[in-house]
């Protein structure tokens, strides 16, 4: 049992790198002009060790994206997780996507090239998949809106309207900092973006 353990754990932190390095190259090179004994050489692998792991490029793509985005939507999910009021967990939903894209720069200019057009099942069941995730997560969203709004703390707009309003902040002001390099951070634009938002969607007072 220990060793079958052991066994399991190794396997999981020799993938992690691949995929670690795989990232790295994709960010360079692109999806078409890296290579599989690009990636193995760089993870310390024969090639065909590599394809033990990952079956093929479109498939290893594939798992480095989708699991990168899974990782960035537990991470905002955690952080609401221990915020208090609707206003913190807002600030905790911008404040987690702009770290995560400050901790994962060449992943998220790599995906806003949207290299995941390939021809082919892989690529196909990606896409869905990241427009699942996607889905997914504006339903997160919108659920911490609705009890904003049931408490009265928000106006009673289109719940998931504004999910997508606020998301849409956020990638938006995530694309301008990644095109358009400035010296503040990006994380430096969270209170102007909860600014934006939150003066279109709270209630009046009175």
């Amino acid at each position: 049992m220990e060793k079958s353990a052991r066994k399991e754990r190794e396997f999981k932190t020799r993938r992690a790198d691949i995929l670690e390095q795989a990232e790295k190259i994709f960010a360079v090179k692109g999806f078409y002009s890296a290579t599989m004994a690009e990636i193995a050489n760089a993870s310390g692998f024969s090639i065909g060790s590599l394809y033990q792991y990952f079956e093929s490029k479109d498939n290893l793509y594939s798992k480095m994206i989708s699991e990168k985005l899974d990782l960035m939507h537990e991470q905002v999910r955690e952080k609401v997780k221990v915020a208090s009021g609707i206003a913190e967990k807002m600030e905790m939903i911008v404040a987690a996507h702009f770290q995560f894209v400050e901790n994962n720069e060449d992943f998220c200019r790599l995906f806003l090239r949207g290299e995941n057009a390939a021809p082919s099942e892989v690529m196909t069941s990606l896409r869905q998949k990241i427009m699942d995730g996607y889905s997914q997560h504006l339903t997160f969203v919108e659920n911490e809106l609705k009890e904003g709004i049931k408490r009265g703390i928000l106006r009673p707009f289109p719940s998931r309207d504004m999910a997508a309003v606020l998301l849409g902040l956020i990638r938006s002001a995530a694309v301008d900092w990644m095109l358009f390099p400035k010296k503040a951070s990006l994380l430096s634009r969270k209170d102007f973006i909860l600014s934006v938002f939150l003066r279109g969607v709270q209630q009046n007072e009175t």
